[in-house]
């Protein structure tokens, strides 16, 4: 995502800033616009120049100096950090934005009878609340509130920016986005395979998000920490973003296999959180990797799934005769998007 933070309403030391520090690390782009407070670790942000856009502004404290920024930066979506203080000294302009923008709200659960006892029930459905505990020594990427926020951001962009029931496609990453490496850990081991960006920006500018679904056992296996899933996650949105592409959503599962959760491919957990986030239809949608456990996660949730034959693919079709049904498989991504396309017209 493209990220314009309004520094100015953002305190210092806050959960607002924290969050949009772990964001940056986990690599979307975010712009400071505006001036930052004194003692804001916000102004080593970029600020945002006349005439760039964003598709969210993250703002604290009011409502109306958030909308303005967001008209500004032709912004879908607002994102706010509010406490029960400032938001009972709104007046009816701040009201009348917070309406109009139809802005996502965090709050801390401490606050939430201030907040059931002065919102309607549509706009209850606008608020989130950020985690019970507040923790200060994770890395900023693996912070629990930069991933509330993250998950905030995708929501109130989704439910701005588009109706229910897209058609979205799934993609695994290693052997399928990137170059089969074993265990990837290292940003600089990111590889782009062929045509990989230029197939997902024609998905994009279709109007079907991309969205990226990983199973990272090495980190259940004690291979890395999981803070080097996003550093290279972090690299792949930024070597997509160079050739024109924002990925929609990343979800992984850090567990090993033995692990008995849903999270982990083939289970369906993480596709039909993203689809529930960014209100998509799984029926409509594709998976695409290159194990059969992708395509059964698809299947699995009521998507198609299809095998490509990069990364481990070539080994997993010799295997085809042993499945029940068959499935589409494809030399590649450019080739499998390219199918999806003709599906969803």
């Amino acid at each position: 995502m493209r990220l314009g933070v309004r520094a100015a309403g953002v305190p210092p030391g806050s959960r607002m800033e924290r969050a949009t520090l772990g964001l940056v690390a986990r690599g979307h782009a975010v712009g400071r616009a505006g001036g930052a407070p004194a003692g804001s670790a916000l102004a080593v942000l970029e600020a945002i120049g006349r005439g760039d856009e964003v598709d969210v502004v993250l703002a604290g404290g009011r409502a109306l100096p958030a909308a303005l920024s967001a008209a500004r930066l032709h912004a879908r979506a607002v994102v706010l950090s509010l406490e029960a203080a400032s938001h009972a000294g709104w007046g009816a302009f701040d009201r009348w934005a917070w309406d109009q923008s139809g802005a996502y709200a965090l709050i801390d659960e401490g606050a939430m009878d201030h907040f059931l006892s002065r919102t309607s029930v549509e706009e209850r459905e606008r608020l989130a609340l950020w985690p019970a505990e507040i923790s200060t020594e994770a890395a900023p990427a693996l912070l629990a509130e930069t991933n509330v926020l993250e998950r905030a951001c995708e929501r109130a962009l989704a439910r701005r920016a588009a109706g229910p029931g897209r058609a979205a496609l799934f993609v695994d990453r290693d052997g399928t986005l990137i170059a089969e490496k074993d265990h990837i850990s290292e940003p600089n081991d990111v590889e782009l395979l062929p045509g990989v960006a230029v197939a997902l920006r024609e998905v994009r500018t279709a109007g079907h998000p991309v969205v990226v679904i990983s199973n990272q056992a090495g980190v259940g296996r004690g291979l890395f920490p999981e803070s080097r899933v996003h550093d290279v996650m972090a690299r792949l949105r930024r070597m997509l973003r160079a050739e024109g592409v924002e990925l929609d959503a990343i979800r992984y599962c850090p567990h090993a296999p033995d692990a008995g959760c849903d999270c982990r491919k083939p289970g369906g957990l993480l596709l039909r959180e993203a689809a529930d986030d960014l209100r998509l239809s799984l029926r409509d949608s594709v998976m695409v990797g290159d194990k059969w456990i992708d395509v059964d996660a698809g299947r699995g949730v009521g998507a198609a799934g299809v095998l490509v034959r990069t990364g481990y693919g070539a080994g997993e079709e010799r295997s085809a005769a042993q499945r029940a049904q068959p499935d589409p498989v494809f030399d590649d991504l450019p080739a499998a998007a390219r199918w999806f396309l003709d599906r969803a017209d």
